[in-house]
């Protein structure tokens, strides 16, 4: 799934001024030789659960017209924020500069973008949005991806299901209760 999510945010930043110059990849792995990379480059930073969407009921409703006939049991999927980091790694710094203020414009504009899948039950939305920092978290982070600050920008992406692909286990209802003697002493 974070690989499709990622892709639809690449689609969706090459359809604008970006054309073709939008990659997904790791800008890390770029730290010796980033001059002949000259690419919007979206890296993934981190992955969070969403803690809110734990409480939902892992029983789904099975039901035959209007009546219910059982509950599945389903494995609990994991809700998911991705940050991301879109850097632009340009030849030139103005093109960089340039590049960055058109991901903002287009990701203000598009800020809910859909995966559509070839089985519409698996098609999703989720929600873009601009996460700030602080200077100081900043410097560690591009720190950490090799210490070659360029211009970029983080988003969260918000939220992606990720789940299992079992088989439910299926729970039948109770339909009747037999109760022949009650003993109380």
């Amino acid at each position: 799934m974070i690989d499709n999510v990622l892709t639809v945010l690449k689609d969706q930043l090459n359809i604008g001024n970006l054309r073709d110059i939008v990659i997904v990849d790791n800008i890390a792995k770029h730290d010796d030789d980033t001059s002949g990379l000259d690419k919007v480059v979206i890296t993934l930073l981190s992955v969070e659960e969403e803690s809110t969407m734990k409480n939902a009921s892992r029983y789904n409703q099975v039901k035959v017209g209007n009546t219910p006939v059982r509950y599945d049991l389903e494995t609990a999927p994991a809700y998911l924020n991705l940050y991301v980091m879109i850097a632009a790694n340009r030849n030139s710094y103005r093109n960089a500069l340039i590049n960055i203020s058109k991901v903002i414009e287009i990701l203000q504009t598009n800020n809910v973008l859909t995966y559509n899948d070839s089985e519409p039950e698996k098609s999703f939305k989720f929600r873009i949005e601009l996460h700030s920092i602080p200077f100081e978290q900043l410097s560690y982070i591009w720190g950490l991806l090799g210490g070659k600050v360029m211009p970029s920008v983080l988003y969260k992406i918000s939220v992606i299901k990720i789940a299992a692909t079992a088989d439910p286990i299926k729970i039948e209802l109770i339909n009747e209760v037999n109760v022949k003697s009650i003993k109380v002493d």
